[in-house]
């Protein structure tokens, strides 16, 4: 069957930038009094923390800065490499980084899953599998599983397409090389977003002049129907005098008709009773 896994914000154990950024202050104030190996010690356990997932101000620390150079460099590149590689940067290296240990290893492997959700909103299992060499779809779902509650990414894991939809993914350090081009996404995003308000705008402002045409047809209607109720009230009135005007020859009529056809009219025709030629001033007369 399909297993769908999702976690929310309110399901996750949120890695806050502000507790981050504690215990980074640690670090950079011990780097800051200590040299040489010791230097060396402080970025070990700072790599190796738990909750630690940004390095930036530790790097630019003037006392790790100095270890450049020195026998101890390879611990410097290992500090960039957290800030900002993958699993697969330590692997291309060819032995050139120090060796990791588990927790700095299950660290870099979150960090890569970290990148690849930046870079897509869908993110196949196999290409996450070939970047933390994961050898089960459960390793797999556990890295991830991982970084979810760590806050670091949201998302769904669907097992039977095995995809990670990615929802929301946590911010990484930044090159100081990569700066203008990050301005250059930010302007263009600006310029965008300035745009979709201006369409916003217009289209609100259409809105506001649709709704007031359409207001101004309503009272126009409703004046009419009013008129129009105001001339039926008067009509009625008008029809009953007629009607009663058009009764009165119906009603002559019909005395006329009972006078010629009526049951005494044989006897008039015969001259029984009266005189066989009838009076003009006994006929009804109409108008």
């Amino acid at each position: 069957t399909d297993r769908r896994r999702s976690m929310t914000s309110d399901q996750q154990e949120q890695t806050s930038g502000a507790a981050q950024q504690q215990l980074l202050e640690q670090f950079t104030l011990l780097a800051k009094s200590l040299k040489g190996r010791a230097v060396v010690g402080v970025i070990q356990q700072a790599l190796g923390s738990k909750r630690i997932f940004v390095f930036a101000e530790l790097l630019g620390m003037p006392n790790v800065q100095a270890l450049k150079g020195t026998e101890h460099e390879a611990y410097l590149s290992l500090l960039e490499l957290f800030c900002f590689g993958r699993c697969s940067d330590y692997r291309a290296s060819g032995g050139t980084y120090p060796s990791l240990t588990e927790a700095q290893s299950h660290k870099l492997r979150l960090l890569s899953v970290l990148s690849l959700c930046r870079e897509t909103r869908e993110l196949s299992y196999d290409v996450i599998a070939k970047e933390i060499e994961a050898d089960t779809t459960r390793d797999l779902e556990d890295v991830l599983i991982d970084a979810i509650y760590l806050g670091l990414v949201s998302g769904k894991m669907d097992q039977r397409a095995r995809l990670f939809k990615v929802a929301r993914a946590a911010s990484r350090d930044v090159r100081v090389e990569d700066v203008a081009r990050l301005t250059t996404n930010l302007q263009k995003w600006a310029q965008t977003a300035n745009a979709l308000a201006a369409a916003l705008d217009r289209n609100r402002q259409i809105g506001i002049d649709a709704r007031q045409a359409d207001a101004d047809a309503k009272d126009l209607f409703d004046g009419a129907v009013s008129d129009l109720k105001a001339q039926l009230k008067d009509t009625p009135s008008q029809n009953n005098q007629q009607d009663n005007r058009s009764n009165l020859p119906n009603a002559s009529a019909s005395v006329y008709a009972d006078y010629l056809i009526g049951p005494n009219a044989a006897e008039r025709s015969m001259g029984l009773g009266s005189s066989r030629r009838v009076k003009r001033s006994r006929v009804p007369q109409f108008k």
